[in-house]
């Protein structure tokens, strides 16, 4: 995870499917480890973000602890086992998160946020494209 670059697992396919506007790559965040990545995107809808984040500073039992074993919801996404969670966004917005456990001791992590959708914009919204952004990118990952 740590030679993953992950807008790279945006692909032309992945943005013409899931409509999205812009890629780019963003400063790590510390706290996803040494060598970690991240990449935004926005829709064309603008009414969520996303972003991709590689954390390799701790996988599955790392995420229990910090988020807390009882917020996680199983599921499997793109032939991975997935942990999703529900946060209200700093800003306000709703938040959803899909963690792929792609390597031992490592996660790839999916949100989608509320953008500018206002009264649009939806926790379950949130969770829909959080999900469908998780699937495509595992897919490309898979072939890497």
């Amino acid at each position: 995870m740590k030679t993953l670059d992950p807008c790279s697992l945006i692909t032309p396919e992945v943005k013409t499917a899931l409509g999205i506007r812009l890629v780019n790559p963003r400063e790590p965040l510390a706290e996803y480890g040494e060598g970690s990545k991240t990449c935004s995107n926005n829709y064309e809808d603008r009414t969520y973000s996303s972003s991709i984040y590689t954390l390799v500073n701790g996988g599955v039992d790392r995420l229990k602890r910090t988020v807390g074993e009882a917020k996680l919801t199983s599921l499997q996404i793109a032939g991975y086992p997935g942990y999703l969670t529900q946060r209200e966004a700093v800003g306000g917005g709703p938040g959803c998160e899909v963690y792929l456990d792609a390597n031992d001791g490592q996660l790839l992590l999916v949100n989608a946020i509320a953008g500018l959708g206002g009264d649009k914009a939806t926790m379950d919204g949130a969770c829909e494209k959080a999900k469908a952004l998780a699937n495509a990118v595992g897919a490309v990952l898979a072939t890497k």
